[in-house]
């Protein structure tokens, strides 16, 4: 696959479509008569549709558009939209975040500033080994099934914020939820009980735990490292009250 991209970082609103993704053999990509292309467009290319769309929103903070030909001759477009560009954009927060402090911190030289700047690093980075750690323990969203390790999301059971440098990295403090999941949880919205089944807050009624895939009868197994974390999470996380 190939994006073509036009040269200017910030775009009139004429080539808001880009980047656009073709076939590799797409004749759009060739200079048209008396006009070469590569005078306004640079191309990027992978045989991944997945890491040319993370490569999109690490540098232009956007997803891909396909070419309209190309969509028609069967180009895999359903890859391009919804819950994956939410995944991309969570590898933007991460990476470009990175990317940014370390070019902050080599032209910093306030020794405090520095400090503050190499902390942040460290604690980003902390998030990508978290991830690593934690899809060791967990292949699959222990509750859906989900095994699409692009869309399971690294999920802390006792709040990042709330927690010691040795929590935020501990992977027994985690679990890797389909995106639905991991929203639920994370607002406190659904717990688990000690024996690992679902606790649903009365602020979702059963109509909408419908909607959203859950059930009262769900279950997942709980580590014993991770009880702790798991208590916090019922006490002070999940919404009791309507």
């Amino acid at each position: 696959f190939v994006l073509n991209i036009h040269r200017r970082k910030n775009p009139s609103n004429i080539h808001k479509s880009h980047p656009r993704i073709h076939f590799a053999n797409c004749h759009h990509l060739n200079d048209r008569p008396g006009e070469s292309t590569t005078e306004k467009y640079f191309k990027v290319c992978s045989n991944s549709i997945e890491e040319l769309e993370q490569w999109s929103w690490i540098e232009y903070q956007k997803g891909l558009n396909p070419c309209k030909t190309c969509k028609d001759k069967g180009l895999p477009v359903e890859q391009l939209t919804g819950i994956q560009n939410f995944q991309a954009a969570s590898a933007l927060s991460l990476k470009s975040d990175i990317y940014k402090l370390e070019k902050r911190l080599a032209s910093e030289t306030n020794p405090e500033k520095r400090t503050e700047i190499e902390t942040l690093i460290k604690a980003r980075q902390g998030q990508g080994r978290f991830r690593k750690k934690l899809l060791e323990l967990y292949l699959n969203c222990p509750l859906t099934g989900l095994d699409v390790q692009s869309l399971l999301i690294a999920s802390h059971i006792k709040p990042w914020s709330k927690c010691n440098n040795e929590e935020r990295l501990d992977p027994f403090n985690g679990l890797m939820l389909a995106p639905n999941i991991d929203a639920l949880f994370d607002s406190g919205l659904i717990t688990f009980e000690t024996d690992g089944t679902i606790k649903i807050s009365p602020k979702i009624d059963p109509g909408n735990q419908k909607r959203l895939g859950i059930f009262p009868d769900m279950q997942l197994k709980i580590e014993p490292e991770s009880e702790k974390y798991f208590e916090y999470h019922r006490n002070h996380v999940f919404q009791k009250e309507e």
